[in-house]
């Protein structure tokens, strides 16, 4: 028997996952957005980024603001990707879910149609950034360029599943953006990167997708010795170059997308369940 449901919900993901690849394409608008978005943050990092801020003493602490602003933008695209993706569909996936189609395999086919995106994002920003900037390659645990792709695409696939689950918990985008505003102001407040972050506030960092991206390319680029000459107490144990650090920044950066998914799903259901009630 659950043999058979499993069966049952990954032909409805796979039909579903086609579809919303079909919607994509379909939506020149939509299409073109998602093409253009890395290419523009690329650019970005081109116009403001110093090549040389992670090998040069002579340039302030332009290491720590360049993976600040990678950070930043991967999280803003996830989010600006994701925080429309159910509210504007939401009553065609209560009808579709009222003769038989599974509310979990409409919100993982959502988040696994992201994630694929954003894996091409994540590669798009990664060749960009690390050809514009002279990163130092310490092959922590893979090679750097390798583990900064992972760190980017990892912020992107969180990003997104807190988005789904803003866009599972609203019932319109214009709500929605209000939500995903005070989201990016979080990101950039509780990353821990403008201001130190102690008692509640670092309790609060610890859902901040930006605060463990930054820890791994941190652990990636050995920004603490990067930071440590300038005696100004820039740097920190979230940016230790170790194994251990940098796993944990992407075991928690996997730990917010799996339970923003889940919690999406859940949302989800009861607010079906409820409207059938």
């Amino acid at each position: 028997m659950q043999s058979v449901k499993i069966g049952k919900l990954l032909r409805q993901l796979t039909v579903l996952i086609s579809r919303n690849f079909q919607l994509i394409w379909n939506q020149k608008l939509t299409l073109g957005s998602l093409i253009l978005q890395a290419p523009l943050m690329v650019l970005v990092i081109k116009l403001v980024g110093e090549p040389d801020c992670f090998t040069s003493n002579l340039i302030n602490i332009g290491s720590r603001t360049v993976l600040f602003i990678v950070c930043a933008m991967a999280s803003f695209m996830g989010l600006l990707n994701s925080y429309r993706e159910i509210c504007k569909d939401r009553e065609i996936i209560f009808r579709e879910a009222s003769i038989g189609v599974s509310l979990l395999a409409t919100v993982l086919s959502k988040a696994i149609t992201l994630f694929l995106v954003e894996a091409v994002q994540a590669g798009i920003l990664t060749a960009g950034f690390v050809e514009i900037i002279h990163i130092p390659q310490n092959h922590l645990l893979l090679d750097t360029n390798v583990e900064i792709f992972i760190t980017i695409f990892l912020l992107m696939a969180a990003s997104s599943a807190m988005g789904l689950l803003v866009s599972a918990s609203l019932k319109s985008s214009e709500a929605a953006v209000l939500l995903v505003l005070v989201l990016i102001i979080g990101q950039v407040v509780f990353s821990g990167v403008m201001f130190s972050m102690t008692g509640a506030l670092t309790a609060i960092s610890y859902i901040i997708v930006c605060r463990w991206g930054m820890g791994a390319l941190g652990a990636s680029t050995d920004l603490n010795d990067r930071l440590s000459w300038l005696k100004a107490g820039l740097d920190s144990p979230m940016y230790d170059a170790t194994v251990p650090n940098l796993v944990h920044s992407w075991q928690m950066l996997g730990l917010i997308t799996l339970v923003c998914v889940a919690a999406a799903w859940l949302v989800l259901y009861i607010g079906f369940n409820r409207k059938k009630g």
